[in-house]
C-alpha cells in the first residue's frame, strides 16, 4: 500500500469517527434534555394535582364541619347568631391555580414531550373532575350559602350532607388518579416536596421586586391625588374671586 493511499484512508477514518462522535454527542445530548424537559414537566403537573387535593381535602373537612355547626344550631335555634360567622367561614372556597391545567390541555407538545398517552389520559380525568368538584360542590354551595344563613328555616332545610357526599366520591377519585400518575412516571413524594421547595425559593427571590412595585405605585398614586385634591382648592379659589 503506497504512502498516500495509507494516508488518505487514516484521514477517512480518522474523519469518520469524528462525525460519528460528533452526531453521537449531539444525539446523546438531545435525549437527556428530553428527558429532563419529560421530567419537569411532569414534576409540575403532578405538583398541581398535590396542590388541588390538598384544598379539595380542606373544602371537605371545612364542610363537614359546616355540617356540625348546622345540626348543633338546628337543634337549638337561638344559637344562630352567635354561630352565623363560624358557618360562613366554612363554605368552601377554592384556592388552586388552573395554569397548569391551561398549558396541559393546550399544547399538543405535552403528549409530545411526555411520551405517555395513559399518563395524559388520567390527567386529563383528574382535571374534568375537578371541574366537576367546582361547579357542583363549591359554586352550588356558595350560590346557596347567603340564603341559607339568612334565616333559621333555610339553614334547616339545607341539605348539606349532599355535598358531603359529592365531595368524598370526587376526592376519592382524584387522589386515585394522582396516585396511578405517580405510579406510572415513578415520581416520589419526596421529589415532589423538593419540586415544591424549589418553587418557594422562586417566589420568594422574586418577592421582593414584586413588592418595590407595589409600593412605587402606592406612592405615585398618593402624589396624584395630593395634586388632584391641591388642584382642587386652587380652583375653588378662582371660582370665589
Amino acid at each position: 500500500m503506497s504512502v498516500n493511499l495509507r494516508d488518505f484512508l487514516m484521514s477517512l477514518a480518522a474523519t469518520t469517527v469524528s462525525i460519528i462522535l460528533t452526531f453521537g454527542t449531539t444525539a446523546i445530548i438531545d435525549r437527556k434534555k428530553q428527558r429532563a424537559e419529560k421530567r419537569e414537566m411532569v414534576r409540575m403537573i403532578l405538583f398541581d394535582m398535590r396542590e388541588t387535593l390538598d384544598n379539595i381535602r380542606q373544602m371537605d373537612t371545612d364542610m363537614k364541619a359546616f355540617f356540625d355547626v348546622q345540626v348543633d344550631v338546628v337543634a337549638h335555634p337561638g344559637k344562630l347568631d352567635e354561630n352565623y360567622l363560624e358557618l360562613a367561614s366554612k363554605v368552601p372556597i377554592a384556592s388552586y391555580t388552573t395554569t397548569t391545567e391551561t398549558i396541559f390541555r393546550s399544547s399538543i407538545e405535552t403528549i409530545q414531550t411526555i411520551g405517555s398517552i395513559l399518563f395524559v389520559q388520567t390527567v386529563s380525568s383528574f382535571y374534568d373532575t375537578r371541574q366537576q368538584y367546582k361547579g357542583q360542590v363549591v359554586n352550588d354551595f356558595q350560590n346557596k350559602a347567603g340564603d341559607v344563613l339568612a334565616c333559621y328555616e333555610n339553614l334547616r332545610d339545607f341539605k348539606s350532607p349532599s355535598f358531603i357526599f359529592l365531595s368524598e366520591a370526587f376526592l376519592k377519585k382524584m387522589t386515585r388518579d394522582y396516585e396511578q400518575c405517580k405510579m406510572m412516571m415513578k415520581v416520589s413524594e419526596k421529589e415532589l416536596d423538593e419540586f415544591s421547595r424549589q418553587q418557594k425559593e422562586l417566589l420568594e427571590a422574586t418577592r421582593g421586586g414584586v413588592l418595590d412595585e407595589i409600593q412605587q405605585s402606592t406612592s405615585t398614586q398618593q402624589q396624584r391625588i395630593e395634586r388632584l385634591q391641591k388642584a382642587v382648592v386652587e380652583g375653588k379659589k378662582e371660582l370665589n374671586r
